[in-house]
């Protein structure tokens, strides 16, 4: 069976090209309309996966070695790792494009797609093929800290219910219905060659609506000119039940007729049923019309006119159908996928250490100090403290917040006069945590020689003696400026 694919387009994310079968649907010896026989797929043609629950995954966790989870993109519950290629997974029931998951809309052959970043870089997604619901796509080098937006592309044939579905749709659009009342006024009392005019301005516009339904859907024809041209000339060739069904359709909702006492439902719900929806009612054998709930011979007319519409919706969907077909063995027409775009920003530089200035205040001695530091964390960290962290649980979040600190306290900025501390400098340490990429309190220790003045002439028996007192005071990360960003890094995410 051939195949028609489509691109859908979405934040991860039709009708053309779908398998129909060209032949109008076959009768018995009374007239009525047998149920098609189940074909086996074509070979190529991948299997359908049963439903699954939204989100349900089939894919690998989040890891820390190059896997990132589509859920965790999506959801903002990753950053993207840096200086690597690096693999996202993900399975077709966690994409949602407009007109549902794409799961319930395609049977997915393959992924693709592109992205770019703010730096300026924009780089395609190789093609990938889909396993099942499963999927994986490899993403190139990223630059630390920047964003970048993803468009997942996916590839595939359109379910059966959704061909259905976009073909009904089409039939009670307000513009199909108007360009259906034009070719009425066009055709009528005309030669053949008007009348085939005026069928073809039908089908054009036909074709418009149709490729509206399915871009609301999110899914627009790779080759919109391609599928108009064999959509067109396919509506031609069926033209009569096209046209029919719509009429049909309307006659039933006359309410002369009663028809929606023979399938037990109130006139309001019953004007509400579309197309697909009319057709699947009169059909269903759990439930067949009443027809001897109206009167002779009211019951044998309303028969004849549901039998007639059963008969007209099968051969007009199968010309549908067979255009559809017609175009993707032809190769004109093929199913590009939606895309589901996710814009996400790329992993802070991980760092070992950072380099701190700031002012400290010690109580006992009343002063403030400028000091430098060395902060040390526990393992390599990234700075932006919104940034989902390596690992899950209140651990790591603290991990990558604080850190051990060692330096000189310099210059009193206070403007005290008589420092206690011996040729101005002083060794601290402590434990630091960071507010924010940039900014850090610091808490800890003060050692330092004393300088304290003669009493009556004679030196102070605590002079020069190592003393210990305790500072807190902010700072700021001078390298995590950008021209200093690189100092203490890691050149690769982990």
């Amino acid at each position: 069976m051939a195949q028609t694919f489509y691109r859908m387009t979405c934040v991860c994310s039709l009708v053309a090209g779908l398998p129909f079968a060209t032949a109008a649907a076959p009768q018995d010896a009374s007239g009525q309309t047998k149920p098609a026989p189940k074909k086996p797929a074509a070979a190529g043609t991948p299997a359908q996966t049963p439903a699954k629950p939204p989100g349900a995954s089939t894919a690998a966790p989040s890891t820390n070695s190059g896997t990132v989870a589509y859920t965790d993109l999506r959801d903002k519950k990753a950053s993207l790792p840096y200086g690597e290629p690096f693999t996202v997974t993900g399975a077709t029931t966690q994409v949602q494009l407009a007109g549902g998951s794409l799961d319930s809309l395609l049977a997915v052959q393959t992924v693709s797609g592109d992205y770019t970043t703010s730096d300026g870089t924009k780089a395609a997604i190789s093609p990938a093929p889909v396993n099942g619901a499963a999927w994986s796509v490899t993403i190139g080098k990223l630059v630390a800290d920047t964003s970048v937006t993803i468009n997942f592309q996916f590839t595939g044939v359109p379910s059966a219910d959704l061909q259905e579905a976009a073909a009904s749709q089409m039939f009670a659009d307000p513009a199909y219905r108007a360009a259906v009342s034009q070719f009425v006024k066009a055709a009528q009392g005309k030669a053949s060659a008007e009348q085939m005019g005026a069928a073809a301005l039908l089908a054009q516009a036909a074709t418009d609506v149709l490729t509206g339904v399915l871009a609301r859907k999110g899914l627009t024809p790779k080759d919109p000119a391609g599928l108009k041209t064999s959509l067109t000339a396919a509506m031609i060739a069926n033209i009569e039940p096209v046209f029919n069904l719509g009429e049909e359709y309307g006659g039933l909702q006359n309410p002369v007729f009663r028809v929606p006492e023979i399938v037990g439902m109130q006139p309001k719900d019953f004007t509400a049923l579309s197309i697909q929806q009319l057709h699947a009612r009169f059909t269903d054998k759990s439930q067949p019309p009443g027809y001897a709930k109206l009167s002779a011979p009211l019951g044998e007319q309303v028969k004849i006119a549901v039998d007639a519409f059963v008969l007209t919706y099968a051969n007009a969907m199968a010309g549908l159908e067979g255009v559809l077909k017609s175009a993707a063995f032809n190769g004109s027409s093929s199913l590009a996928v939606g895309n589901d775009s996710q814009s996400d920003v790329v992993s802070d530089l991980k760092k070992y250490a950072g380099f701190d200035v700031g002012a400290l205040y010690s109580y006992r001695l009343s002063e403030i100090r400028s000091f430098a530091m060395v902060h040390i964390y526990f393992g390599p960290v990234q700075l932006k403290t919104d940034a989902p962290p390596l690992k899950p649980g209140f651990g790591e979040r603290l991990r990558q917040r604080t850190s051990l600190a060692f330096g000189m306290a310099l210059k009193d900025i206070s403007g005290a006069t008589n420092s206690k501390i011996s040729s101005q400098n002083a060794f601290i340490y402590g434990l630091g945590v960071r507010l924010n990429k940039y900014f850090r309190i610091t808490a800890g220790g003060l050692l330092y020689r004393t300088k304290l003045p003669a009493v009556a002439g004679t030196s102070n028996a605590a002079n020069g003696t190592l003393r210990h007192e305790f500072f807190i005071g902010p700072s700021i990360d001078v390298t995590a400026l950008s021209a200093l960003q690189s100092i203490f890094a890691k050149a690769k995410s982990n």
